[in-house]
């Protein structure tokens, strides 16, 4: 069924006061009144005097006010008394619980606040658990003003005279003192609600239903002041279809003539399609030949929310142990930037251990010489003497590698270089100066002269020569080379 509350105020013809007179509305002088619900509420001095609400649901609450003043009081439901209590108290405060009522089968019930001496009690509202509509159904309500066009109003609505005020629904109300007017409304809807005002100068109401009337008193010997937006009559499970609703008046010799229509609530209730009882469809294939849909039994809402949450031992261990996961990745991840680090830091760089390029003096010994020539392949590092030539095939191996840094690579750099060594074979200025080669001259054609004959002076201060010396060179015979 579909649940929703309604508010009955204490001025409310729904709640009946006994004995008569014993219960009064709020006095004028109370500087704390505005602060109760509607701004309004009922008190009784008298041990025993009684208010009583009968509805249709499945709860109720009821709320009055304490004071330091204040006496006892019992609240009973359908001849039980199931709450008992004070409402004395040091703080003044109001809208305070007096007891409450939940989980009644769904009907008809009775409930009574009784004083129970001490001091005065008072009353401020009642919630009614009300319900409609079959199980799982949901609630709609449609307001219709007092100016809604299907209002219709007896015996014309020049009878119903407009009365603006902020305390009206949408700042208006509909009220007549014409003997036998009446105000209907024909709706479509499960329950039905009518609102107007209370008040002192008001005539006693009949309220009908698709022709089921009931009587109310109107505010005479009930309120002292007027109270808008009042609930004068609520009725559920009318059921489906069209319904009609008529307020009149029944003035009475001890009441007014006026009543009054503000709005009227109609709830509407629909039932949603149950998901729950779609057939399942059967599985296609071969499995489908022998399985067939069946539909799935509604589970209740109970049972549904209670399988649905997780134990809480089980949400702890989750989150214990995606905590320790986490700890573990961040251990990890500092493990492999401190390793990386070290690492970095005790690699020698490379550029430091740059092969130097291979000068002349390096790739053979032997070429510094004269008669010796370079492979006409710079790269090849091979020397030859052409006098003797190597056997094809047999060149020798280059001998210019050297793990030396290079201090030539640069010739603007007076220091060590930090960057890769250019091969110095490669370059067009020699590093080496060139070797001078020294030649021989060519022999001058000279005639011969005659051999000096034997004078017998010693003109020269050196000793005689012997006679046993070597023959003169004479360079005559010598050939030229060619």
């Amino acid at each position: 069924m579909a649940s929703f509350n309604l508010t009955v105020e204490d001025s409310s013809p729904l709640i009946a006061y006994s004995p008569a007179g014993s219960w009064v509305d709020s006095p004028i002088d109370d500087p704390i009144a505005t602060t109760y619900s509607g701004g309004s509420y009922h008190v009784s001095t008298a041990p025993g005097a009684t208010a009583t609400i009968t509805f249709t649901g499945t709860g109720l609450s009821i709320f009055g006010g304490h004071r330091s003043n204040y006496g006892t009081y019992s609240i009973s439901l359908d001849g039980q008394t199931i709450s008992s209590g004070s409402s004395q108290s040091n703080d003044l405060s109001t809208r305070q619980l007096l007891g409450s009522a939940s989980g009644l089968p769904y009907g008809s019930h009775t409930a009574v606040l009784t004083s129970t001496g001490g001091g005065p009690i008072d009353i401020d509202w009642v919630d009614v658990n009300a319900r409609a509509g079959p199980p799982g159904s949901v609630v709609a309500k449609k307001t219709f003003d007092d100016n809604d066009s299907t209002i219709v109003y007896q015996p014309s609505s020049a009878d119903w005279l407009s009365n603006s005020n902020p305390a009206f629904l949408d700042g208006t109300l509909r009220y007549s003192q014409t003997p036998g007017a009446s105000a209907s409304l024909t709706f479509s809807g499960d329950a039905v609600a009518l609102y107007g005002t209370v008040s002192p100068d008001h005539a006693d109401i009949r309220i009908s239903v698709d022709g089921r009337e009931q009587r109310f008193p109107g505010g005479a010997g009930v309120a002292s002041v007027v109270h808008p937006q009042v609930l004068l009559y609520y009725r559920g499970d009318l059921g489906a279809g069209e319904h009609t609703i008529v307020l009149s008046g029944d003035q009475q010799p001890n009441s007014g003539p006026f009543i009054d229509l503000d709005f009227v609530d109609v709830f509407t209730l629909s039932v949603p399609p149950d998901v729950s009882s779609t057939p399942i469809v059967a599985p296609t294939g071969a499995a489908a030949s022998d399985k067939t849909a069946a539909p799935v039994p509604p589970s209740s809402p109970t049972a549904s929310l209670s399988s649905s949450r997780m134990p809480i031992g089980t949400i702890a261990v989750a989150v214990i142990g995606g905590f320790l996961a986490l700890l573990l990745l961040l251990g990890l991840a500092a493990f492999l930037l401190l390793r990386r680090r070290r690492r970095q830091s005790t690699t020698v760089e490379k550029p430091m251990i740059s092969v130097s390029p291979s000068l002349p003096m390096q790739r053979e010994p032997k070429a510094m010489e004269a008669g010796y020539q370079v492979d006409d392949n710079p790269y090849s590092g091979i020397v030859e003497n052409p006098a003797f030539p190597l056997p094809p095939g047999q060149k020798q191996a280059s001998l210019r590698h050297s793990i030396a840094p290079s201090y030539y690579s640069k010739p603007c750099f007076v220091r060590h270089s930090r960057e890769p060594s250019i091969n110095s074979v490669n370059s067009s200025t020699l590093l080496v100066p060139s070797v001078p080669t020294i030649s021989i001259p060519k022999p001058r054609s000279i005639p011969r002269k005659p051999a000096p004959g034997r004078s017998g002076l010693n003109v020269s201060p050196t000793p005689v020569r012997p006679s046993n010396r070597p023959p003169t060179l004479d360079f005559m015979y010598m050939e030229s080379p060619s």
